[in-house]
C-alpha cells in the first residue's frame, strides 16, 4: 500500500485554502478534507510494515503545539508542478517530524535522506498549462503571496493510506495519534 504519515489541516485553515484556490482559479485544488502537512512519505509498504509502523508511531511523545502557515511558494521546474502553502519555522513541528522518520525507520522502511520543508500542498498543475493559467498563477502570487493563516493548535497526526486515480488521489485514514495535551491520562 502507499502510505504517509501527516497532519490534517483544521476546518478553518481548509476554508482559507480553499478561498486561495478560487482566487487561483486554475489548476486542480486539492479538495479540503485531504489538505494536509506531510511528516513523511513512505511509499510503498507491506500490511506487516504498517503495523510495525504503527506501533513505533504509537510510541512518539510529543506536545500539542501551535502552527502557522504563512507564504505561497510553487514547486516544481520551468512550469511549476504545484502551489503550496508553507508552514512557518517551528521548533515543535521540527521535532514531531524527526521522530516520525525515526519511527518510519524502526519499522524498517527506507526513507531517502532529504530535508524538511513543510508544507501544504493546495493546488497542482498538469503539463497542459499555458499562458492563461501561469498569468493567473503570477497575479494571485502577487495578490495574495503572503498569505497567512493565523495560529492553530496541533493536536495529532494521522497514517494514512494513498488509493490513486486519474482524477486525483483518496486518502483513507489508517490511524491517527494524539499528541500530549500536557493533562496526563486520567
Amino acid at each position: 500500500m502507499r502510505a504517509f504519515v501527516a497532519i490534517a489541516m483544521p476546518e478553518a485553515v481548509a476554508a482559507q485554502a480553499a478561498h486561495l484556490q478560487a482566487l487561483l482559479g486554475c489548476g486542480r485544488a486539492v479538495p479540503e478534507e485531504a489538505l494536509h502537512l506531510t511528516l513523511a512519505f513512505l511509499g510503498e509498504i507491506g500490511p506487516a510494515q504498517a503495523e510495525e509502523l504503527d506501533a513505533e508511531l504509537q510510541g512518539i511523545a510529543a506536545p500539542v503545539f501551535a502552527l502557522e502557515l504563512a507564504g505561497l511558494e510553487t514547486l516544481g521546474g520551468e512550469w511549476p508542478g504545484g502551489l503550496v502553502w508553507r508552514a512557518r519555522a517551528c521548533a515543535p513541528l521540527e521535532r514531531l517530524q524527526r521522530a516520525v522518520v525515526a519511527a518510519a525507520r524502526g519499522a524498517g522502511i527506507d526513507l531517502p535522506r532529504r530535508r524538511f520543508r513543510p508544507h501544504v500542498t493546495i493546488a497542482r498543475f498538469g503539463r497542459g498549462a499555458g499562458p492563461a493559467e501561469a498569468a493567473r498563477l503570477g497575479r494571485l502570487m502577487q495578490a495574495r503571496g503572503d498569505a497567512v493563516s493565523g495560529a492553530f493548535m496541533v493536536g495529532g497526526f494521522t497514517l494514512y493510506r494513498s488509493h490513486l486515480r486519474a482524477e486525483g488521489p483518496i486518502y483513507e485514514v489508517l490511524a491517527d495519534y494524539p499528541l500530549d495535551d500536557g493533562r496526563g491520562i486520567a
